[in-house]
């Protein structure tokens, strides 16, 4: 991943996605923003007890910068789940952590703030995805269900797929509880701090994806709050960041 300065933000990108002129994909910041306080400065998210108007003047900077259209977003609602919809225009969708789409200029959205960003592309059947995975929908194989989604619905191949892992809360520093730790395979857990990374990466082999057409930013947001929003470091009051991709 690398970090590309528009004006007065730096908006993320990935090598593989970046390259294509057909399509726009887009990872926020902390930095270039006008929230205060815990929020300070990109705050991209509308529940996160920020000042309304700040989040809408962010969100009016970042989609200036991107090339996106407030009407073309899907905005999951992001229950922490394993549910992945398929959606062929903008607008809010309930109860869901992923959404797909074949459309045109559809600009699939999901916020973070230590939760794992997946991006999805497969090129051949021309189809992305956006999945948010957390500690619980890492635990119900969200990208899994995206994978399936995909073929069921557009007949993907999984080989063709590409996948990008935003920057996330790191096996450095993603203690949970004993219990929670035991809710995941003992290879993902050293102590009692988790590996979101890895074990999303492995959901993505065991779906038919190749090892070389992954790739993880392996940007940890609790270590580097100066760049990124972290809701554990954060204490639990910070801002969210946008993760955004379309096909164009």
């Amino acid at each position: 991943m690398f970090f590309e300065k528009r004006n007065n933000l730096w908006i993320g990108r990935f090598a593989g996605l970046f390259g294509d002129s057909r399509l726009m994909h887009a990872f926020s910041t902390r930095g270039g923003g006008v929230s205060r306080g815990c929020y300070a400065s990109l705050n991209l998210g509308e529940n996160t007890g920020d000042v309304f108007l700040h989040v809408e003047e962010n969100r009016r900077r970042f989609f200036n910068e991107t090339g996106v259209t407030a009407l073309d977003l899907v905005i999951p609602e992001q229950v922490h789940g394993g549910r992945v919809m398929h959606v062929q225009s903008g607008g809010r969708v309930p109860e869901c952590d992923g959404v797909i789409t074949g459309r045109k200029d559809v600009v699939l959205s999901v916020q973070v703030a230590d939760c794992v960003p997946v991006f999805l592309r497969d090129p051949v059947r021309k189809v992305v995805g956006l999945i948010h995975a957390g500690r619980a929908g890492t635990e119900q194989h969200i990208v899994r269900n995206a994978v399936r989604l995909m073929i069921s619905d557009f007949r993907s191949d999984p080989s063709d797929m590409l996948a990008f892992l935003g920057p996330s809360i790191g096996p450095c520093c993603y203690e949970v509880s004993r219990e929670m730790a035991s809710c995941f395979p003992g290879r993902y857990v050293s102590g009692r701090y988790l590996d979101l990374w890895r074990y999303n990466a492995d959901q993505l082999m065991a779906s038919g994806l190749k090892k070389s057409r992954i790739e993880s930013s392996r940007l940890c947001t609790a270590c580097h709050p100066e760049w990124f929003f972290s809701h554990r470091a954060g204490g639990g009051r910070t801002g969210r960041m946008m993760a955004v991709l379309a096909i164009r």
